[in-house]
Protein backbone atom coordinates (compact mmCIF):
# COMPACT_ATOMS: atom_id res chain seq x y z
CA UNK A 1 0.00 0.00 0.00
CA UNK A 2 1.14 3.42 -0.89
CA UNK A 3 -0.41 6.14 1.35
CA UNK A 4 1.96 8.88 -0.47
CA UNK A 5 3.17 10.10 -4.15
CA UNK A 6 5.45 12.26 -5.24
CA UNK A 7 4.12 15.04 -7.62
CA UNK A 8 5.43 18.45 -9.60
CA UNK A 9 3.66 19.81 -7.01
CA UNK A 10 5.14 18.24 -3.69
CA UNK A 11 4.28 14.79 -1.53
CA UNK A 12 0.83 14.13 -2.16
CA UNK A 13 -1.52 11.55 -0.35
CA UNK A 14 -4.42 10.95 -2.72
CA UNK A 15 -6.86 9.03 -0.28
CA UNK A 16 -6.42 11.90 2.18
CA UNK A 17 -6.72 14.72 -1.11
CA UNK A 18 -3.89 16.92 0.35
CA UNK A 19 -0.21 17.70 -0.27
CA UNK A 20 2.47 18.22 2.20
CA UNK A 21 4.85 21.14 2.17
CA UNK A 22 3.59 21.48 -1.51
CA UNK A 23 5.86 24.11 -3.44
CA UNK A 24 2.99 24.90 -6.37
CA UNK A 25 -0.58 26.33 -4.98
CA UNK A 26 -3.10 23.35 -3.94
CA UNK A 27 -6.42 23.58 -2.35
CA UNK A 28 -4.86 21.89 0.95
CA UNK A 29 -1.17 22.07 2.49
CA UNK A 30 -0.62 20.35 5.32
CA UNK A 31 3.18 21.98 6.39
CA UNK A 32 5.63 20.36 8.64
CA UNK A 33 7.04 23.62 9.72
CA UNK A 34 7.29 27.46 9.11
CA UNK A 35 10.63 27.88 7.22
CA UNK A 36 9.89 29.55 3.57
CA UNK A 37 10.99 26.24 1.63
CA UNK A 38 8.37 24.58 3.30
CA UNK A 39 5.56 26.80 3.94
CA UNK A 40 4.53 29.04 0.94
CA UNK A 41 2.34 31.04 -0.41
CA UNK A 42 -0.35 30.92 -2.44
CA UNK A 43 -2.45 27.75 -0.92
CA UNK A 44 -5.72 27.64 -0.46
CA UNK A 45 -6.02 26.25 2.69
CA UNK A 46 -3.18 25.53 5.71
CA UNK A 47 -3.12 23.06 8.33
CA UNK A 48 -0.24 23.07 10.47
CA UNK A 49 0.65 23.02 14.70
CA UNK A 50 -0.72 25.83 16.76
CA UNK A 51 2.94 27.33 17.21
CA UNK A 52 3.65 27.61 13.06
CA UNK A 53 0.42 29.54 12.77
CA UNK A 54 1.55 32.89 13.80
CA UNK A 55 4.77 32.12 11.42
CA UNK A 56 2.62 31.65 8.51
CA UNK A 57 0.70 34.49 9.31
CA UNK A 58 4.07 36.82 9.75
CA UNK A 59 5.72 35.22 6.41
CA UNK A 60 2.79 34.86 4.46
CA UNK A 61 0.05 36.93 5.42
CA UNK A 62 -2.75 37.17 7.62
CA UNK A 63 -5.18 36.91 5.39
CA UNK A 64 -4.37 32.99 4.78
CA UNK A 65 -7.19 29.93 5.83
CA UNK A 66 -5.10 28.37 8.25
CA UNK A 67 -6.34 25.69 10.92
CA UNK A 68 -3.54 24.47 13.78
CA UNK A 69 -4.12 21.60 15.33
CA UNK A 70 -2.08 20.35 18.99
CA UNK A 71 0.85 16.97 18.51
CA UNK A 72 -0.72 14.22 19.07
CA UNK A 73 -4.21 15.79 17.45
CA UNK A 74 -6.06 13.48 15.46
CA UNK A 75 -8.04 14.42 11.79
CA UNK A 76 -9.82 12.31 9.79
CA UNK A 77 -9.42 13.47 5.86
CA UNK A 78 -11.39 11.43 4.02
CA UNK A 79 -10.85 8.19 5.92
CA UNK A 80 -7.23 8.98 6.77
CA UNK A 81 -5.68 9.86 9.85
CA UNK A 82 -3.42 12.48 10.44
CA UNK A 83 -1.88 13.74 12.76
CA UNK A 84 1.51 16.19 13.90
CA UNK A 85 4.41 14.74 15.95
CA UNK A 86 7.44 17.00 17.62
CA UNK A 87 10.73 17.21 14.83
CA UNK A 88 12.52 19.21 16.94
CA UNK A 89 13.93 21.28 14.38
CA UNK A 90 12.25 24.58 15.17
CA UNK A 91 9.02 25.76 17.19
CA UNK A 92 6.10 23.93 15.65
CA UNK A 93 8.03 21.39 13.81
CA UNK A 94 5.94 18.27 13.00
CA UNK A 95 6.33 15.11 11.39
CA UNK A 96 3.25 14.42 9.74
CA UNK A 97 1.75 10.74 10.37
CA UNK A 98 -0.38 9.50 8.08
CA UNK A 99 -2.91 6.11 8.83
CA UNK A 100 -5.05 4.01 6.37
CA UNK A 101 -6.65 0.63 6.74
CA UNK A 102 -3.69 -0.12 9.38
CA UNK A 103 -0.44 0.91 7.42
CA UNK A 104 1.47 4.18 8.46
CA UNK A 105 3.41 6.62 6.61
CA UNK A 106 5.50 9.22 8.60
CA UNK A 107 6.48 12.46 6.33
CA UNK A 108 9.37 14.10 8.52
CA UNK A 109 9.51 17.34 6.94
CA UNK A 110 13.22 18.93 8.50
CA UNK A 111 14.00 17.49 11.70
CA UNK A 112 16.65 17.63 14.60
CA UNK A 113 16.89 14.85 17.31
CA UNK A 114 19.23 17.27 19.65
CA UNK A 115 16.71 19.13 22.36
CA UNK A 116 17.87 22.84 21.71
CA UNK A 117 15.70 23.88 24.63
CA UNK A 118 13.00 25.76 22.00
CA UNK A 119 11.79 23.52 20.10
CA UNK A 120 9.72 20.52 21.43
CA UNK A 121 12.18 17.61 21.22
CA UNK A 122 12.01 14.83 18.44
CA UNK A 123 9.53 11.76 18.67
CA UNK A 124 10.70 8.66 17.40
CA UNK A 125 6.97 7.38 15.80
CA UNK A 126 6.41 4.30 14.91
CA UNK A 127 5.72 3.22 10.57
CA UNK A 128 5.53 1.30 7.97
CA UNK A 129 7.20 4.01 5.92
CA UNK A 130 9.47 6.94 6.91
CA UNK A 131 9.71 9.77 4.07
CA UNK A 132 12.55 11.63 5.55
CA UNK A 133 14.86 14.67 5.11
CA UNK A 134 18.47 14.49 4.79
CA UNK A 135 20.22 17.59 4.44
CA UNK A 136 22.86 16.52 6.28
CA UNK A 137 22.59 12.97 5.80
CA UNK A 138 26.28 12.42 5.05
CA UNK A 139 28.55 10.92 8.12
CA UNK A 140 30.90 13.75 7.61
CA UNK A 141 28.00 15.87 9.57
CA UNK A 142 28.92 15.06 13.26
CA UNK A 143 27.33 17.72 15.50
CA UNK A 144 28.70 19.14 18.93
CA UNK A 145 26.35 18.19 22.00
CA UNK A 146 23.91 21.66 22.42
CA UNK A 147 25.38 22.56 25.65
CA UNK A 148 28.91 22.22 24.55
CA UNK A 149 28.32 24.56 21.41
CA UNK A 150 26.40 27.42 23.58
CA UNK A 151 29.49 27.32 25.70
CA UNK A 152 31.71 28.28 23.14
CA UNK A 153 29.40 30.69 21.64
CA UNK A 154 29.57 31.91 25.37
CA UNK A 155 33.19 31.82 25.76
CA UNK A 156 33.61 33.78 22.09
CA UNK A 157 31.53 36.50 22.84
CA UNK A 158 33.44 36.86 26.43
CA UNK A 159 36.63 36.93 24.76
CA UNK A 160 35.29 39.60 22.18
CA UNK A 161 34.20 41.87 24.79
CA UNK A 162 37.41 41.50 26.64
CA UNK A 163 39.13 43.13 23.62
CA UNK A 164 36.35 45.87 22.87
CA UNK A 165 34.95 43.71 19.48
CA UNK A 166 31.20 43.43 18.61
CA UNK A 167 30.34 39.89 18.35
CA UNK A 168 28.62 39.34 15.05
CA UNK A 169 26.59 36.39 14.34
CA UNK A 170 24.98 35.22 11.61
CA UNK A 171 21.99 33.19 11.87
CA UNK A 172 18.56 32.18 9.90
CA UNK A 173 15.35 34.74 11.04
CA UNK A 174 13.25 31.91 12.03
CA UNK A 175 15.38 28.77 14.45
CA UNK A 176 19.04 29.90 14.85
CA UNK A 177 18.84 33.67 15.25
CA UNK A 178 16.59 32.43 18.39
CA UNK A 179 18.86 29.80 19.59
CA UNK A 180 21.70 32.23 19.33
CA UNK A 181 19.62 34.56 21.29
CA UNK A 182 19.00 31.49 24.11
CA UNK A 183 22.65 30.66 23.85
CA UNK A 184 24.24 34.03 24.78
CA UNK A 185 21.28 35.46 27.01
CA UNK A 186 22.47 37.37 30.22
CA UNK A 187 26.41 37.84 28.72
CA UNK A 188 25.69 40.65 26.95
CA UNK A 189 23.22 43.29 25.53
CA UNK A 190 21.40 41.53 22.01
CA UNK A 191 20.44 43.73 19.28
CA UNK A 192 18.93 42.14 16.03
CA UNK A 193 17.87 42.83 12.27
CA UNK A 194 14.12 44.19 12.56
CA UNK A 195 13.72 40.41 10.17
CA UNK A 196 14.67 38.44 13.12
CA UNK A 197 12.42 41.05 15.93
CA UNK A 198 9.25 40.21 13.84
CA UNK A 199 9.73 36.41 13.88
CA UNK A 200 10.57 36.98 17.79
CA UNK A 201 6.66 38.00 17.77
CA UNK A 202 5.48 35.09 16.37
CA UNK A 203 7.68 33.09 19.18
CA UNK A 204 6.09 35.52 22.14
CA UNK A 205 2.71 34.67 20.81
CA UNK A 206 2.82 31.57 21.63
CA UNK A 207 3.66 32.13 25.43
CA UNK A 208 8.25 31.49 24.17
CA UNK A 209 9.96 33.68 26.41
CA UNK A 210 12.89 35.43 24.64
CA UNK A 211 15.56 37.39 26.31
CA UNK A 212 15.60 40.80 26.28
CA UNK A 213 16.50 42.55 22.31
CA UNK A 214 16.49 45.88 20.62
CA UNK A 215 15.95 46.60 16.76
CA UNK A 216 18.59 49.14 16.15
CA UNK A 217 18.18 51.29 12.65
CA UNK A 218 20.83 49.72 10.85
CA UNK A 219 20.47 52.29 8.55
CA UNK A 220 21.79 55.20 10.99
CA UNK A 221 25.17 54.41 13.03
CA UNK A 222 25.36 51.42 15.07
CA UNK A 223 28.35 52.26 17.36
CA UNK A 224 26.50 52.22 20.22
CA UNK A 225 26.74 48.51 19.61
CA UNK A 226 30.50 48.21 20.46
CA UNK A 227 31.21 45.24 22.77
CA UNK A 228 27.72 43.98 22.28
CA UNK A 229 25.88 40.87 20.46
CA UNK A 230 24.15 41.60 16.78
CA UNK A 231 21.96 39.17 15.01
CA UNK A 232 21.30 39.42 11.35
CA UNK A 233 20.29 36.65 8.87
CA UNK A 234 22.76 35.44 6.37
CA UNK A 235 21.12 37.76 3.27
CA UNK A 236 23.63 40.71 5.44
CA UNK A 237 26.52 38.64 5.68
CA UNK A 238 28.25 41.06 3.01
CA UNK A 239 26.41 44.16 3.59
CA UNK A 240 26.86 47.46 5.04
CA UNK A 241 24.89 46.37 8.11
CA UNK A 242 27.48 44.06 8.62
CA UNK A 243 30.72 46.46 7.71
CA UNK A 244 29.05 48.82 9.82
CA UNK A 245 29.72 47.17 13.28
CA UNK A 246 32.46 48.70 14.99
CA UNK A 247 35.36 46.30 15.83
CA UNK A 248 33.32 43.66 14.69
CA UNK A 249 34.52 40.07 14.33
Amino acid sequence: MKLIKFTNKGIYCPQGKFYIDPWRPVDLAVITHGHADHARWGMKKYLCHHFTKPILYKRISEDIECQSVEYGEVINMNGVKVSFHPAGHIIGSAQIRLEYKGYVSVVSGDYKVQDDGLSTPFELVKCNEFVTESTFGLPIYNWLEVDDLNKRLQNWVLRNKENQKTSVFIGYSLGKAQRIMKAVEGIGKIHVHYSIGKLNEAFETVGIKLPEYEIPDFRESVKHVQDEIVIVPPALMDSNVIKKSPMQR
